[in-house]
């Protein structure tokens, strides 16, 4: 109290805190321009013309504080920006980042606000409060600004409008095109909120863009006198890195290493580090270079349906607003876990509480049967993802979010890891024991930053990916039933082993194991077919444009990653 008693002290004139509100509506822009690639001449300008525009804005009433109050979303989206900005180190908030306050779950919520609550703290107690006490002693203050002053720095700011939009136009002496609505906070902030709302008002439409629309699919051939059954996994948050079976240092998948007719792919990249872009991409025949086809187009589980399956989803991750939910409500059997087992909403269940309901399809169907299982995987907070027995590298539990528990951060992922690996092979075993012409297909989503390197990044959903984001594991389990019924596809996938690839590739690749004909399916996408082909993998972009993987603004760390570990990219 005694120091903010200084302040308003110090702060006795409205001249003052004019001036202070114009360095504060600054502060993300100069942090901003601190962080981002911009060239000079462009950053220069994204300072300028925000400084001009609040300087010509603070000036409508004698008492700039009525105008900050006005002003009071700006000041909210300010703390938001601050706080990515810790999170991530760099970028403005991205289309993404609205999307996920819609479509995270309460327990993902809680998770991760809870860990990061004392940086929200932080922002709301130096930045925020002190904007809005700033405000309410302007308008408390008896004098007001003049006219010869509202003339004169009303001048200033035109000039250094002027100057700044001067500046924009030079951007092409430094191969810079300018964009008002990419270059200048918060304007580009303000544009990804208009481009979220659309995104979200085509989801939830999709019912009607989509409703006229056939695959026309079928199934040519039919395993002789057996029943087909095909199981894609949706992992949650899991880098191929982290799996033994990939050559990490510590045995997080013996059962997988173990499991016979498993073939899995070391060369694959995810074309999305958010889950409500990743899976919809997944589950259809939508990709970085053509996403748009996802509103107009059902998805995945229609396809087997049309084909003659009975179709099952049993989802370990609760219903989201996105495209996921929408998706699943095709199936004929649709299964939330987390709206069926007992339990705080702020919390969910471990993985395996699928497997009895996964059982329950394969002994009460007697025909074909094409089941989605979506997991909670390696999702933040990790030790909650796995029983204690999985506990097996320790210490496990880290006290918070930051580089000093690296070590219980690490090792509770790995136990994930370790969990997720027990959960495939109880997967594998089931659809054995059947011996039904059966096949699994799994692959993560995305995956995830964990203080990995100086940069000391952490989570996924980063505006800018690194490769600890992007490269996944991704595999197929045959049974012998399979193996035996249609070696070439088996043959096939073990031939692809180390091609490259990402995840558009699992629609066209799941179709083909099961034998199933649409116009949509693309064999040369398909992992289970020879024609398959290696193509440019392209990254789907904040607002939803293709790029290169490798061009999504990748830092030195990331290539030395990619290089180790054998990923191919253009390096033109």
């Amino acid at each position: 109290m005694d120091v903010i008693k200084k302040l308003a002290g110090w702060i006795v004139r409205q001249e003052q805190v004019y001036f202070l509100f114009g360095f504060l509506f600054l502060v993300p822009n100069i942090v901003l321009f601190v962080t981002e690639p911009l060239p000079v001449i462009v950053g220069i300008a994204s300072l300028m013309i925000p400084l001009a525009v609040w300087l010509g804005v603070l000036l409508l009433a004698r008492k700039p504080g009525l105008v900050v109050w006005c002003l009071l979303p700006k000041v909210i989206l300010d703390g938001g920006q601050l706080v990515l900005l810790y999170l991530f180190g760099e970028s403005v908030i991205a289309v993404d980042m609205f999307l996920n306050l819609t479509s995270s779950n309460a327990s993902e919520a809680s998770e991760l606000l809870g860990n990061i609550f004392l940086v929200i703290v932080c922002v709301f107690s130096f930045y925020v409060l002190p904007v809005l006490w700033l405000a309410c002693h302007s308008v408390r203050i008896r004098e007001k600004l003049t006219a010869a002053f509202c003339r004169k720095w009303g001048a200033v700011s035109a000039c250094l409008l002027a100057v700044g939009v001067s500046l924009c136009f030079l951007s092409p002496l430094q191969d810079h095109r300018f964009s008002l609505k990419n270059d200048i906070y918060p304007v580009n902030a303000l544009y990804n909120l208009y481009f979220a709302i659309n995104k979200s008002e085509k989801n939830r439409n999709y019912h009607k863009t989509s409703a006229d629309f056939s695959f026309r699919a079928v199934k040519p051939r039919q395993a002789d006198a057996r029943r087909e059954v095909y199981v894609l996994v949706v992992g949650e948050t899991s880098r191929a890195m982290e799996w033994s079976l990939y050559g990490y240092g510590r045995e997080t998948t013996p059962r997988m290493k173990a499991l016979e007719g498993l073939v899995y792919f070391t060369d694959v990249i995810t074309q999305s580090n958010n889950t409500h872009k990743s899976v919809p991409i997944i589950l259809s025949s939508a990709s970085a270079e053509d996403y748009g086809v996802i509103y107009s187009e059902k998805s995945i589980v229609t396809a087997f349906k049309e084909a003659g399956f009975h179709t099952a989803v049993i989802a370990n991750q609760k219903l989201t607003g996105s495209m996921i939910g929408a998706f699943y409500r095709e199936a004929d059997t649709f299964i939330d876990i987390s709206a069926m087992v007992a339990g705080s909403y702020l919390s969910s269940p471990h993985d395996e509480a699928v497997l009895p309901y996964l059982q329950e399809e394969l002994d009460k169907t007697s025909g074909d049967l094409f089941v989605v299982l979506h997991t909670y995987g390696s999702h933040f907070n990790y030790h909650e993802r796995y029983p204690q027995e999985f506990a097996r590298f320790k210490p496990d539990k880290a006290k918070g979010i930051r580089a000093a528990y690296k070590e219980e951060l690490r090792n509770a992922y790995d136990n994930a890891i370790l969990y997720t690996d027990y959960f495939l092979d109880r997967i594998a075993r089931s659809l054995a024991a059947t011996y039904d012409c059966t096949a699994m297909l799994y692959l993560s989503d995305h995956g995830e930053d964990i203080f990995d390197d100086g940069r000391q990044r952490y989570l996924h959903a980063s505006p800018i990916p690194t490769y600890y984001q992007l490269h996944i594991p991704y595999l197929i389990w045959f049974s012998d039933t399979y193996r035996r019924t249609y070696p070439e596809k088996y043959e096939a996938a073990l031939s692809h082993r180390t091609t490259p690839v990402s995840t558009n590739s699992v629609f066209h690749t799941m179709l083909d194991i099961a034998g199933i004909e649409t116009a949509e399916k693309d064999t040369t996408l398909s992992l289970a077919c020879r024609t398959f082909t290696a193509h440019d993998r392209m990254y789907l972009g904040d607002h939803d444009n293709p790029v290169p993987f490798w061009k999504t603004g990748l830092k030195s760390q990331d290539f030395e990653m990619l290089d180790k570990w054998n990923i191919v990219y253009s390096k033109e």
